[in-house]
């Protein structure tokens, strides 16, 4: 049993809130139930299993920490299909191959290398571009789905030399490649949820099989393409020269199988979060004229704004994504308010330890971290949390919540942030004693997102030119609805069916 903790909540408040997660049931619900058990520390039973869920900063960075330590885990995700091999995100920690493709992979994301890709980023993106000018200012366009293109053929060119030509032809149908990665990641989640859905005969759980057979057939092709004669040589700084590269920690090379499922977990990793990212804040903007008037404004001061005085801007370049300050500004509040991997990180405790309240949780127990819900909540500092307000993140140090100070500008203990001794994670930034990190949009510990740097490449760069290419504005119908109304939770937090907007070229029709 946990000790240290205070005694459970009513039973209907309890079971409420383990329905919630089981459901899968977002960040707005829990921190109503958090409000109402007036703390941020849960605990409760799922089956056989004794559960853990915390919604602290200051607990999730203690959890982080134990990681790094080696007292908790990420536990074994289980495998799709009877036989499939892991991968870097499916293997538990403390395997030894799980670090090995860890390290060497990160190396793909430096930041030289991102600025060696980024034209490829900026010629998808154009693509895009010019196949919704030829739609017409009367067509309503589906901007997650024209996101969904862009992150897929960024990941297939970056990372593997590949050309899916998703962005070429924004009217292929659900049967193209790139729909599979959003239809068999829906399905893992049903599978995780319902182990014996392995067996359904059902018509989605069929597809779903199905659709993993496509993809293990398309990897397959795409590593055979990779070992052409001469390919690595020329691609030696891609995630597939990386991965091709590896020998596990015997000594031997990759299995197929095994360089299949890492093949796949890139593209998942740096698709369908990215893409979703790409259209939220897109959607942000459209919903709030003066953020996107100050966007307006900031491009056009770069010459990045078309305009009839100035009717083709200058080129896009890597060296303007650190120059953008405001679009920078709305990013990350986009991924505040909506955090693409909302899911509930999981850990498990391999022995007993102490928390910093005094909590001491036993080996065994599985520990849910609400990294979403101390993004919002106003508990840890945030003004109008649910509220889209860019200019917050002017203010210095706005990713840490100040414990026992008002002031939100001691930066003092976040020049010299923590970082990993092996240097697995990436912007490890704890804060100290007298603050405490409370934004984690690509999560913590030395398991955080292994391809962020590609995001902050990618997203900026589409947002910024579809914003200098286009007046953005939402069709009636999904300007109408909430947020909750416009989103599912199916493994990433996504638009359920789509966000749908007028794309008007700008220089030609000015409002």
């Amino acid at each position: 049993m946990l000790r240290n903790v205070p005694s459970p909540p009513a039973s209907g408040l309890l079971s409420g809130h383990a329905a919630q997660l089981t459901t899968l049931k977002r960040h707005r619900v829990e921190q109503e139930h958090v409000s109402m058990l007036k703390s941020p520390v849960i605990r409760y039973r799922s089956y056989w299993d004794h559960r853990l869920w915390l919604g602290d900063p200051k607990l999730l960075q203690d959890i982080f920490q134990a990681e790094r330590d080696g007292l908790v885990e990420k536990p074994e995700f289980p495998p799709f299909h009877k036989g499939q091999e892991l991968n870097v995100f499916s293997e538990k920690t403390n395997h030894p191959l799980w670090r090995i493709v860890r390290k060497s992979v990160a190396q793909a994301f430096q930041a030289n290398n991102m600025r060696r890709y980024h034209g490829h980023v900026v010629n998808v993106v154009g693509r895009l571009i010019d196949a919704v000018k030829a739609e017409g200012p009367d067509s309503a366009i589906d901007v997650s789905d024209i996101a969904q293109r862009e992150s897929f053929d960024v990941i297939g060119m970056v990372g593997f030399g590949k050309d899916f030509q998703a962005s070429r032809n924004i009217h292929n149908d659900a049967g193209q490649t790139f729909r599979l990665v959003g239809s068999f990641l829906v399905e893992a989640v049903k599978r995780n949820g319902n182990p014996l859905r392995q067996y359904s005969q059902s018509p989605d759980a069929v597809q779903g099989r199905l659709d993993f057979e496509r993809i293990n057939s398309i990897m397959n092709g795409l590593i055979e393409d990779n070992q052409a004669p001469g390919w690595l040589e020329e691609n030696p700084h891609s995630i597939a020269g990386h991965i091709l590269n590896l020998n596990d920690h015997k000594g031997k090379p990759l299995s197929r199988a095994r360089l299949i499922q890492e093949y796949f977990i890139f593209f998942i990793a740096g698709s369908e979060t990215t893409g979703h990212t790409i259209a939220w804040t897109l959607y942000f903007l459209a919903q709030h004229p003066q953020a996107m008037a100050k966007l307006e404004a900031e491009l056009d001061a770069a010459g990045l704004l078309v305009t009839p005085e100035r009717p083709q801007a200058r080129a896009f370049t890597f060296a303007d994504i650190s120059k953008l300050r405001y679009l920078d500004c709305i990013i990350k509040e986009a991924m505040r308010l909506q955090p693409v991997a909302a899911m509930p990180l999981q850990r498990v405790a391999v022995q007993d330890f102490k928390l910093s309240n005094g909590l001491v949780v036993p080996a065994g127990v599985t520990i849910d971290l609400a990294q979403y819900t101390v993004m919002q909540d106003k508990s840890w500092g945030w003004k109008d949390g649910a509220s889209f307000i860019p200019e917050r993140w002017e203010e210095p140090d706005m990713e840490f919540h100040h414990i026992g100070s008002a002031s939100g500008t001691d930066s003092s203990a976040s020049e010299h942030p923590t970082l990993a001794s092996d240097d697995l994670e990436i912007d490890a930034a704890q804060g100290g004693a007298n603050k405490t990190r409370r934004y984690n949009p690509f999560g913590g510990g030395i398991r955080n997102c292994l391809g962020q740097q590609l995001a902050r490449m990618n997203v900026p760069t589409a947002v910024a030119m579809f914003v200098a290419n286009f007046h953005l504005q939402l069709t009636q119908e999904d300007a109408s609805k909430s947020l909750e109304q416009l989103e599912a939770l199916r493994g990433t937090l996504q638009p359920e069916a789509g966000i749908h907007m007028y794309c008007t070229e700008r220089g030609k029709r000015e409002e």
